[in-house]
């Protein structure tokens, strides 16, 4: 375990400290030794002693020294005192933070980072899987959003066809994470989130522990499988891969992310043109799930390995099926639909006008820090079902009479793809509907949501919630458009790419180790 290991390593680390303190007193104050002189002598012989010791103790790798080890442990705390040094200039004579506040801080920082790249380069700790595939996404299903939906269809369909498939994902105590199996293993990363409710995007920080796994897991992957590059984790394991030479596809599922916050869009705006461009460049395969993501990013995409392919996600027609048709009589309330995260760019936030619409029942699926339940105002509460995922779902859809989802900047949801194969036609912003492939708008409703956004999702929502028979007709164009997607089939297109990468990646070793000396 690593939690154990990284204890052992900070109990090395406080004897190291005092070692070195008594050595250079010793050194300076006894012997007379310069002071430079004195912290050169404590320096290898304290990380010679510190080698030994984390070796040994806090690593368990035996006691028998090897030279290029130890090499690489010299250099890595080599780095760390020209890091220390450097930020405490900076944090002191800089910030003008307490020479004795600020070393804390660095030395807290660097003992993890220093654990880090031991396990990781001087020592070079194992991975638990060996080959196959490793999928990264910044959560699990049980976080709500459609790209954790997406890997988690992927990671299964391919274990089922007999890729092996070790799958990284956030998860917080507690929480329901899927079931590992015989070719699917499951690493919950444990993380802390904190500026997702302020600004609504989710940004978790994995624990250090988590990260030094998904890399060690990375070294022994034959393919590296990663879904959206906006995240702590995606770029981790993006280095990770680039410096042990395993080949990247990353999946990009959104794209534009307007937000009412100047300063968040900023901040997305700035990721995009810096992070985002030098990830999309660095994958050996980038993919899109819809063709507006791709032309957004399009001006990014200059000097990438391989073209960007397009590979739309699929759904399970043995679990989202039609039920009974929703509309009874002429007495009877429309049923609106809203299923997805509770945040802005789901466009939840204007739903909150279309509550007063008469003759409509509205249920909202979901989670986030932008609840229905907490809306104030309103003559009666919504309905909220914040617990139902993936399957339990389903009779939400089938009892629907319409889909509400006024969502921006996420290519084409996989939610609108479940309803529509439950025969529910569903109402979406214009830049969603465009990236319906074959769209039928029979059963596609669209919005624009380009101004004044709100006036218009509850002008289209009377609309059609006053046209009963529009919708009732709807149900079977929109059963009938689903049929195009399939699982199975957006799992063998990318298996294919896995495949490809793979084999250039071993005909490269071969090519290698076939050159002349």
């Amino acid at each position: 375990m690593l939690l154990p290991a990284f204890l052992r390593f900070c109990l090395v680390g406080l004897l190291s400290v005092g070692l070195n303190l008594a050595l250079l007193a010793f050194l300076v104050g006894r012997i007379g030794l310069p002071y430079l002189m004195a912290c050169l002598i404590a320096f290898f012989s304290l990380n010679a002693l510190g080698y030994l010791l984390n070796k040994a103790f806090s690593f368990r790798l035996g006691a028998v020294p090897k030279l290029s080890e130890a090499g690489r442990y010299f250099l890595v705390m080599a780095l760390s005192l020209v890091a220390n040094l450097v930020l405490m200039y900076l944090l002191v004579d800089r910030v003008g933070l307490h020479y004795l506040l600020a070393s804390a801080a660095i030395s807290a920082m660097l003992a993890i980072l220093n654990f880090m790249a031991h396990a990781l380069f001087s020592f070079r700790l194992p991975g638990k899987r060996k080959n196959g595939l490793l999928q990264v996404s910044a959560f699990f299903p049980v976080h709500g959003g459609g790209i954790e939906v997406v890997a988690d269809h992927l990671a299964r369909q391919q274990a089922n066809a007999g890729v092996t498939v070790t799958w990284h994902a956030g998860a917080r105590e507690g929480e329901t994470v899927p079931r590992s199996t015989a070719r699917l293993t499951v690493v919950p990363a444990r993380y802390w989130d904190p500026l997702e409710r302020r600004t609504g995007l989710p940004l978790p920080l994995w624990s250090p522990f988590s990260v030094v796994r998904l890399l060690a897991d990375i070294r022994c992957a034959d393919v590296v499988h990663i879904h959206d590059y906006l995240y702590m984790p995606s770029i981790a394991a993006m280095v990770a891969a680039k410096v042990l030479g395993r080949p990247v596809v990353l999946t990009q599922h959104i794209g534009e992310m307007p937000v009412r916050s100047g300063l968040v869009q900023g901040l997305v705006w700035l990721l995009n043109s810096t992070v985002g461009k030098l990830m999309l460049r660095a994958a050996d395969q980038v993919v899109f799930i819809a063709g507006p993501v791709m032309e957004f990013f399009a001006s990014k995409m200059h000097g990438a390995k391989n073209d960007a392919v397009l590979i739309p996600n699929g759904v399970d027609h043995e679990v989202y099926r039609p039920g009974a048709p929703a509309l009874h009589g002429d007495g009877d309330p429309v049923r609106l639909l809203f299923v997805g995260r509770f945040v802005e760019k789901k466009g939840i936030q204007y739903l909150r006008e279309c509550m007063d619409l008469p003759g409509v029942e509205w249920t909202f699926v979901g989670n986030g820090p932008l609840s229905p339940a907490d809306w104030s105002g309103l003559e009666a509460a919504p309905r909220v079902i914040s617990g139902a995922k993936g399957a339990q779902v389903v009779p939400y859809y089938q009892q629907a009479d319409l889909l509400v989802l006024p969502s921006v900047g996420e290519g084409f949801p996989l939610v609108v793809q479940e309803a529509l194969a439950c025969g529910v036609p569903v109402l979406v912003g214009s830049t969603v509907a465009a990236t319906c492939m074959n769209r039928d708008p029979a059963c596609v409703f669209e919005v624009d949501l380009s101004h004044a956004p709100a006036d218009k999702v509850r002008l289209a929502v009377q609309a059609l919630a006053g046209d009963k028979e529009r919708l009732r007709r709807a149900r079977e164009p929109a059963q009938r458009l689903a049929r195009q997607w399939s699982w199975e089939q957006t799992a063998r297109s990318y298996r294919e790419l896995y495949e490809r990468l793979a084999d250039a990646r071993l005909g490269r070793q071969v090519a290698g180790n076939n050159e002349p000396q």
